[in-house]
C-alpha cells in the first residue's frame, strides 16, 4: 500500500483505494474519511520519536531511549493533568504490557507554571482588551527581557499580572548587566579595595551560586533572579575577584537570559558557547556568614535579636544573651534558672 508524505492533509488521503469507496446508501461514488487520528494519539507518544527523529528501522532506537526515558520534568498548564498526562501515561503504560519499554511512567515530575494575567489582574481576552502580544513587546525590548520579567513577576506556579513598569526595570537591570559586564578590568586596578570589601564580595558570591543552584532546581525563578540582582552590586572589587564574579555570574544567566549570557561570554574572551559549560560550584567555606543573628527569649517571649559571630560557642552566647540590655529588664531581681541554646537560632533564658 503507497501512502504519500503527509503535507496538509493525511497519511491516509494519499491512499487512493481506501479514499475512493461507494455511498452504502445511495450507490454513488464518495469518498472516506481520512482525519481519522487525534492530534493526541500523536503526542500520546511523541517524547519517545523525539529521541531520535531521523531514525529510519522503527518508530524509535531502543537503545537512545534507554539514555533519555522516562522524562525527569514535565512543565505545562494545569489542563494538562487530564487531557495529555492521562492519555500519555495510558500509552507507555500499554506499551509497556506489550514489551516495547521498559519503564511504567513517560514522566517523573509534574510542575505546572501560572496564569499570566492582563495589567487588570484579570484573565487575557479580547473582549477586555487587556491581551499583551509578546512578539511585539520582543520586537522592542528582546528575548530576554520578557523571559527574564515572566519569571521574576512571581512563584513560578502562580504567575501574575502583565506590567509594563516591571517589564520596564528588568529591561534597565539587563541594560546595567551589559554594561558592568563590558567594563574594561584594568579599570579596577586604579582603586585600592579593602580586602574585606573583597572577602564580602567572595562570600556573597558563594552564596549566590549556592542559592541560585537550589532556586532554579526548584523552579523558584524570581528568587534566583534576585540574588542575581543583589550580587550586581558587589561587584566593585579588584580585577581577579571581578573576573570571577563576572564569570560565574554569566554562568547563572545562562539559563534566564540565555541571549545576553551567551554574547557577553563571547565579549569576555570566552570559547563557544556558555551554554555548553556546566554550572558554577560554590565553595561552603567561603559562602559561610561570618555573624549571624540569634534571637534572645525569656520565658519563651522574643525580647531581643543579637548579631553575634557565627562561630560562637554556648557559654558566650549566654553571656551575650544577658548582657543584652533589652533582655536585662525581664531577668533584674530574678533568678536564671536556665537558658536553653539552639546552636546558629536562639537562647531562650528561663527565669523564676
Amino acid at each position: 500500500m503507497q501512502i504519500s508524505s503527509p503535507q496538509a492533509s493525511p497519511p491516509l488521503a494519499g491512499n487512493e483505494a481506501f479514499r475512493n469507496t461507494t455511498c452504502p446508501t445511495c450507490g454513488g461514488p464518495a469518498l472516506r474519511e481520512t482525519d481519522t487520528m487525534d492530534t493526541f494519539v500523536d503526542s500520546s507518544w511523541y517524547m519517545l520519536r523525539y529521541t531520535c527523529p531521523k531514525f529510519g528501522d522503527g518508530p524509535y532506537d531502543p537503545n537512545i531511549l534507554k539514555q533519555w526515558l522516562p522524562v525527569d520534568q514535565y512543565t505545562g498548564g494545569a489542563e494538562h493533568a487530564v487531557m495529555h498526562l492521562l492519555y500519555a501515561r495510558f500509552f507507555i503504560k500499554a506499551m509497556r504490557d506489550i514489551g516495547l519499554v521498559d519503564f511504567d511512567e513517560p514522566f517523573l515530575r509534574l510542575f505546572n507554571q501560572g496564569v499570566i494575567l492582563g495589567s487588570d489582574h484579570e484573565k487575557m481576552s479580547k473582549s477586555r482588551g487587556n491581551v499583551v502580544n509578546p512578539d511585539d513587546v520582543i520586537g522592542t525590548m528582546g528575548a530576554d527581557a520578557v523571559r527574564c520579567f515572566l519569571m521574576f513577576i512571581g512563584p513560578w506556579d502562580q504567575g501574575g499580572p502583565w506590567s509594563d513598569v516591571g517589564i520596564n526595570g528588568v529591561a534597565r537591570w539587563l541594560n546595567r548587566v551589559w554594561a558592568l559586564v563590558s567594563r574594561d578590568p584594568q579599570d579596577l586596578e586604579s582603586s585600592p579595595v579593602d580586602a574585606q570589601a573583597v572577602k564580602d564580595t567572595l562570600r556573597i558570591l558563594h552564596q549566590t551560586v549556592r542559592k541560585c543552584h537550589g532556586d532554579l532546581d526548584r523552579f523558584k525563578f524570581n528568587t534566583a533572579i534576585a540574588s542575581l540582582m543583589e550580587l550586581v552590586n558587589h561587584a566593585n572589587v579588584d580585577s581577579d575577584t571581578w573576573m570571577e564574579c563576572i564569570e560565574k555570574f554569566l554562568l547563572m544567566l545562562a539559563p534566564i537570559a540565555p541571549h545576553i549570557a551567551e554574547e557577553l561570554w563571547e565579549q569576555t574572551g570566552h570559547a563557544y558557547s556558555i551554554h555548553q559549560q556546566s554550572f558554577p560550584a560554590w565553595d561552603e567555606s567561603l559562602a559561610a556568614d561570618e555573624t549571624i543573628t540569634l534571637v534572645v527569649q525569656v520565658n519563651g517571649k522574643v525580647r531581643d535579636r543579637i548579631e553575634v559571630p557565627a562561630n560562637i560557642d554556648e557559654p558566650t552566647a549566654h553571656e551575650l544573651a544577658l548582657a543584652s540590655s533589652k533582655v536585662q529588664p525581664y531577668t533584674e531581681g530574678k533568678v536564671v534558672d536556665k537558658a536553653i541554646y539552639v546552636p546558629g537560632r536562639l537562647v531562650n533564658v528561663v527565669v523564676v
